[in-house]
């Protein structure tokens, strides 16, 4: 009598295969959500900026913006860069900002500069995508997100 304990080749290779074509999906849907975890707290970080615009911007009237950096209209002597300036004043957590190669984030004043593609009306901070290769198309160099004191949107920016 014959022993047929264990598996043929042609079983052993078809385990594989099913076990390769898993492995594909699974790895692309963790580069997914990696991708968006990084957007989602790019977004939080932006409408952290855009609070502590406006908190120093009630603090403080005599502050306005120049070119994504609160400046002090009465003394120019005193600029607050983003968001080094903020985190400094105690107005803003610094929860990672030197890691961010992802996205650039703006300090807005109206819907100019950086900021003039803006989906939303007078908004307060923007991120911009760098680009990155490890960001999903959808977020090309052209994705725009701004925080406005009553509405966030996201878009991309025209002419990308």
């Amino acid at each position: 009598m014959k022993n047929n304990k264990g598996f043929t080749l042609l079983e052993l290779l078809v385990a594989a295969t099913i076990i390769g074509i898993l492995a594909v999906f699974a790895t692309t849907s963790y580069k997914n959500s990696a991708a968006d975890a990084r957007v989602a707290a790019a977004k939080t970080r932006t409408e952290a900026l855009a609070g502590a615009v406006q908190r120093m911007r009630f603090e403080h009237p005599a502050f306005s913006t120049v070119s994504g950096q609160m400046q002090d209209t009465a003394s120019t002597s005193c600029s607050y860069s983003v968001p080094t300036g903020l985190i400094s004043c105690g107005l803003l957590g610094n929860n990672g900002w030197e890691r961010d190669t992802y996205m650039t984030y703006w300090i807005c004043n109206g819907k100019s500069g950086k900021c003039a593609s803006s989906p939303v009306t007078n908004p307060l901070a923007c991120m911009i995508s760098t680009g990155d290769a490890k960001l999903p198309a959808r977020y090309g160099s052209g994705y725009i997100y701004c925080v406005s004191a009553v509405d966030k949107k996201e878009t991309l920016a025209a002419g990308s």
